[in-house]
């Protein structure tokens, strides 16, 4: 089968490789759709990806869905012709995945949500199973999302789509006025404002806020100063979390002075209230099934796997031009007349 497998960090090539058989506990997706992660997948590229994905030769991508097309004999949960999406750790750009039935977890696709749709939010899985979910968000709550890339425009329209009240700082323009056009009621510019003018601000539009999501893996500020906001914003006993919690990387630029949290009896962790659940992921879908999180405003460009070098550049460098984009487990000769 056809794959985009790093073969070590900065290496990346298109080649034939052997198609995967399931175990008994285990099923094969065919993937109708994949999707670039903005910063694990050039992380991942990079070689500075401390964890799960340190390890080379790897297919790159973990974002899919896919049809079902084979099941180990132990396999009872799904069926041929089921569609799935999920997070993968076996690589998502190659034309056939496997799937672990006792593994991670993993969402059926309502039928009204399209293939690429469903690719994209397997970042239900950080952006709502592990922020807004387990943090149990209810309508009424006021929501700060510190980031506005692919992960924080998720967490933001999740926590709208839960009933709260969302402002949204990022440094890049485009991406604050997505975060506006998926539901957020205020955004702020860190490129064009301090901290603490953003702080100022935020506590004039809406005021100390319940619950802050850090939705970024590096630090991109001039000041470096990205939890500063977040904790000065935060009421007493206010809670914070996101993404910055869980993911590794060998060169983390975070800091942060304890006393902040401290003083204002913070509560800072991964699982807020309780642990994400797999049931938390399908109701991600569900919402999107039913209209209520627009994900599908987020895909800016599809592609091809001959494409990925280009797209992966542009995901990591050129942040202001893109949001989410899509890629179809082809080469470019063999999608001829389809649109990309």
């Amino acid at each position: 089968m056809l794959a985009a497998v790093v073969k070590r960090p900065g290496e990346l090539v298109i080649e034939q490789v052997e198609k995967p058989v399931p175990g008994p506990r285990q099923f094969l997706i065919k993937t109708l759709a994949a999707s670039i992660c903005n910063a694990t997948d050039n992380h991942i590229l990079e070689g500075i990806f401390d964890g799960y994905h340190d390890r080379y030769p790897q297919i790159l991508g973990h974002e899919v869905c896919g049809r079902v097309v084979e099941v180990g004999s132990e396999v009872t949960e799904v069926k041929p012709g089921d569609r799935i999406a999920m997070y993968t750790p076996y690589g998502a750009f190659a034309e056939y995945v496997p799937v672990d039935a006792d593994g991670y977890g993993y969402a059926i696709v309502p039928e009204n949500v399209p293939d690429e749709v469903a690719s994209i939010c397997e970042m239900f899985d950080g952006a709502f199973r592990s922020t807004i979910a387990c943090a149990e968000v209810k309508k009424g709550e006021k929501i700060l999302i510190i980031g506005a890339g692919p992960m924080g425009l998720t967490a933001a329209a999740a926590a709208v789509a839960c009933g709260a009240t969302v402002a949204v700082t990022d440094l890049y323009q485009n991406r604050l006025d997505k975060a506006l056009e998926m539901g957020a009621s205020f955004a702020y510019n860190r490129s064009e404002m301090s901290s603490e003018e953003i702080l100022q601000a935020l506590m004039r539009d809406l005021g100390p806020v319940d619950t802050a999501c850090m939705c970024i893996a590096l630090d991109r500020s001039r000041e470096n100063d990205a939890f500063y906001l977040p904790v000065e914003a935060l009421k007493e006993n206010g809670r914070m979390t996101g993404l910055c919690v869980e993911v590794k990387l060998k060169d983390h630029n975070h800091w942060m002075n304890p006393f902040h949290l401290t003083r204002k009896n913070i509560k800072f962790r991964h699982n807020l209230e309780r642990p994400g659940t797999v049931a938390d992921f399908q109701r991600g879908y569900d919402m999107v099934g039913e209209g209520k999180i627009p994900m599908e405003k987020l895909i800016t460009h599809r592609i091809d796997l001959d494409g990925l070098p280009w797209a992966l550049d542009l995901c990591h460098n050129h942040p202001d031009q893109c949001i989410k984009v899509v890629v179809y487990p082809k080469r470019s000769e063999e999608r001829k007349g389809e649109p990309v």
